[in-house]
C-alpha cells in the first residue's frame, strides 16, 4: 500500500460521509417542511371553522337580542296605547260622575220641594183642624142655645139638673175640639218630621253630588298625571328598546366584520406558516448546496495533496481510472 493510498480511502470516507449527512439534511428539512405546511393548513381549518361558529353565534345572540328589543318596543307603544285607553276610560268614568252629580242635584231639590209639600200639608192640617174646631164650638153654641130655648120654652130654669146637662153638653163639644186638634198636632207633626228627614237626606244627597263633582275635578288633575307618567314612561322604554335594537344590529354586522377579519388571520397564519415551511425547505437545499461543496473541496484538497505519478496524462490532468487501478493492484 503507497502513501496515497489512505489519503485516498480518508478522502473518500469523508465524501460519503458528507453525502450522508447532506442526505439526511436534506430529508429531514424536507419532511419537516411538510409537517410544517400542514400544521399551517390544519391551523388554517380550525381557525375558520372557530370562526366561522364564533360568527354563528355572535349572530344567533344578535337575532335574540333584535327580537327581545323589538318585542320591548312593542310593549312600550302598548303601554303608551294602554295609558291612552285608561286615561279616556278615566275621563269617560268622570263625566259618568258628574252626571250622576246631576242626578243627586236634582233628587235633593225633588227631596227639599217634597219637604216643603209636607210642611204646606202640615200647615194645611193645621188650618182644617182649627177650622173644623171653629165648627164644633158653632155647633156647641147651636145646641146649647138650642138647649135653653127648649128649656125657656117649657118654663124650666137653667138651675140644677138642666144646668149640669147644659155643661155636659159644653164639655162633650170642649173634649170633641180637643181631640179634633190633637189629631190634627199629630199628622202635622209627622209630616213636619217627615218632612225635616227629607230635607236632611236631601242634604246627604246634594253632599254625595258635590263630593262626586270634587272627585272628578281631582280625577281629571289625576288623569293628566297619569297620562303624562305612562307616556314618558313608554318614550323612555322605546328610546332604550330602540337602543338595544341598533346595538343588536352592529353586534350582528361587528360578528360578520369579527369573522372577515379571523378569516383574513387564519389566511395570514397558513401563509406565515407555509413561508415557514419554504424556509425549511430552503434550508434542505442549502444543506445539499453545502455539503456538495464539502465534497467538491474534499476532492479539490485531495486532488492537489496527492504525489505527481505516471498515471498523471501528459496533460498534466488528473486520470481517477489509473488510481482506482492502482488502488485494485495493491
Amino acid at each position: 500500500m503507497t502513501g496515497a493510498e489512505p489519503m485516498a480511502i480518508m478522502a473518500i470516507a469523508s465524501v460519503v460521509s458528507t453525502a450522508a449527512a447532506t442526505g439526511i439534511a436534506m430529508y429531514s428539512a424536507s419532511e419537516q417542511a411538510k409537517s410544517q405546511a400542514a400544521i399551517a393548513e390544519y391551523n388554517r381549518i380550525q381557525n375558520e371553522q372557530n370562526a366561522a361558529w364564533q360568527r354563528m353565534a355572535a349572530e344567533r345572540a344578535a337575532q335574540s337580542e333584535q327580537y327581545n328589543a323589538q318585542l320591548a318596543m312593542y310593549n312600550a307603544q302598548a303601554q303608551a296605547q294602554q295609558g291612552e285607553f285608561n286615561a279616556s276610560l278615566s275621563r269617560y268614568q268622570n263625566e259618568q260622575m258628574r252626571q250622576q252629580s246631576q242626578f243627586s242635584d236634582m233628587q235633593a231639590q225633588m227631596q227639599r220641594n217634597a219637604a216643603d209639600q209636607m210642611r204646606q200639608q202640615a200647615d194645611g192640617q193645621d188650618r182644617q183642624a182649627r177650622e173644623q174646631a171653629d165648627r164644633i164650638r158653632a155647633e156647641k153654641a147651636r145646641i146649647l142655645g138650642l138647649q135653653r130655648s127648649q128649656y125657656a120654652a117649657g118654663g124650666v130654669t137653667t138651675e140644677g139638673s138642666p144646668l149640669a146637662v147644659l155643661a155636659d153638653t159644653a164639655n162633650l163639644y170642649e173634649m170633641q175640639v180637643a181631640d179634633t186638634r190633637l189629631l190634627a198636632n199629630l199628622e202635622s207633626n209627622k209630616r213636619r218630621y217627615e218632612a225635616d228627614v227629607t230635607d236632611f237626606n236631601a242634604g246627604i244627597t246634594a253632599l254625595e253630588g258635590k263630593m262626586m263633582r270634587d272627585q272628578a275635578t281631582l280625577n281629571d288633575s289625576a288623569v293628566g298625571f297619569n297620562l303624562s307618567q305612562d307616556l314618558f314612561a313608554s318614550k323612555m322604554n322605546l328610546n332604550s328598546a330602540r337602543m338595544a335594537f341598533n346595538d343588536a344590529q352592529f353586534a350582528e354586522k361587528a360578528a360578520g366584520a369579527g369573522y372577515r377579519i379571523n378569516m383574513r388571520q387564519a389566511a395570514i397564519e397558513q401563509m406565515a406558516g407555509n413561508a415557514t415551511a419554504r424556509a425549511t425547505a430552503m434550508g434542505g437545499y442549502t444543506a445539499l448546496a453545502s455539503g456538495i461543496g464539502s465534497m467538491a473541496n474534499t476532492g479539490m484538497s485531495y486532488y492537489n495533496s496527492r504525489p505527481v505519478d505516471r498515471s498523471t496524462s501528459p496533460g498534466g490532468a488528473f486520470n481517477p481510472n489509473a488510481s482506482v487501478r492502482r488502488a485494485t493492484i495493491a
